[in-house]
């Protein structure tokens, strides 16, 4: 898969020839419904023998709009191409939602971008899709374009439905930021995932037998609610994972509870030398974050937590 940071000056790989088919979205997440949108691209343009690219943003496009109402995003760009890496498209286009974008009317956007530049010849897109200024390209409307302008327009029926309500971003974050992980592994089709450079910590683990490993995610990235979660680490870019007991929360017992951290334990294992970044896949909740009356008390729970910790990751 070709990663494009910017619209190419050419249509890519075989699309001057044959034309591309094509979805668009947000993609936040890269779940379980995208996927299925994703393999019915490929299925399209496989009895067509047209090249397959996706079109996506590096960060939302509502953010763009409305600042002060914008969400934080489950996967990063580095995160989301990774994400899309195992759908073997052609093509990945992850761009910046610029002003210019912003600007167009959905026929613009349609002529000037994805026919001229990307020679789109079919579109495959979600029942609820819009594109352009004021959403005014529905599926209706798109569909009117693209028997003037030359391109087939294919939409799902409907969304992929679990528990009887559909697969969305939103109701994936929301799992999330509620801590319910599992559910949100469901929904994605794989663990979530929190990543961020190894910073210090206030080495109060290594003083009672239990160090920690301490990162900064990102400031866009979402986070799951306070509390202790079973996880697999893995360090820079090695491929081992490692069992981990991860604390996310104001630390009550031992700090003044003003400063987030994000720390786990390493279960099992010496790690005789932190790494310079991790990558988390957090797998289940354990426990809310609680004060305890003394430091024993915390450390007779923390050592429960690495046991349950262990149990769940099995």
């Amino acid at each position: 898969m070709r990663i494009h940071h910017e619209f190419p000056a050419a249509p890519p790989g075989r699309a001057a020839s044959v034309g591309l088919a094509l979805t668009i979205g947000t993609f936040d997440g890269v779940h379980r419904g995208h996927a299925l949108l994703t393999e019915a691209l490929k299925d399209q343009a496989a009895r067509r023998k047209m090249t397959t690219a996706a079109l996506t943003f590096e960060d939302m496009p509502h953010c763009f709009f409305q600042p002060d109402d914008c969400p934080h995003l489950l996967t990063l760009p580095d995160e989301k191409i990774a994400a899309f890496a195992p759908f073997k498209l052609d093509h990945l286009l992850i761009v910046p939602f610029t002003a210019e974008l912003a600007s167009f009317s959905a026929e613009e956007f349609v002529t000037g971008t994805l026919v001229e530049k990307l020679n789109l010849k079919l579109l495959v897109v979600g029942p609820d899709f819009a594109l352009g200024r004021g959403r005014e390209g529905d599926v209706t409307a798109l569909g009117n374009m693209g028997e003037w302008y030359g391109f087939e327009v294919v939409a799902l029926s409907e969304k992929l439905l679990v528990d009887d309500a559909p697969i969305s971003s939103t109701r994936v974050r929301e799992s999330v930021e509620q801590g319910q992980l599992e559910e949100a592994v469901e929904l994605l089709g794989r663990p979530f995932t929190l990543a961020g450079d190894v910073v210090p910590g206030m080495q109060l683990g290594s003083s009672i037998g239990v160090p920690t490993i301490n990162i900064r995610p990102h400031t866009r990235k979402v986070l799951p609610r306070n509390g202790v979660y079973a996880a697999r680490a893995y360090f820079d870019d090695r491929p081992t994972p490692h069992r981990a007991a991860l604390n996310i929360g104001f630390r009550p017992t031992v700090a003044d509870g003003l400063q987030q951290s994000i720390e786990f334990h390493v279960i099992g294992e010496h790690i005789p030398r932190p790494p310079k970044r991790a990558r988390l896949e957090i797998i289940a909740w354990l426990r809310d974050e609680q004060k305890f009356a003394d430091l024993n008390k915390l450390v007779a729970q923390i050592k429960t937590d690495i046991t349950y910790a262990e149990e769940a990751l099995r």
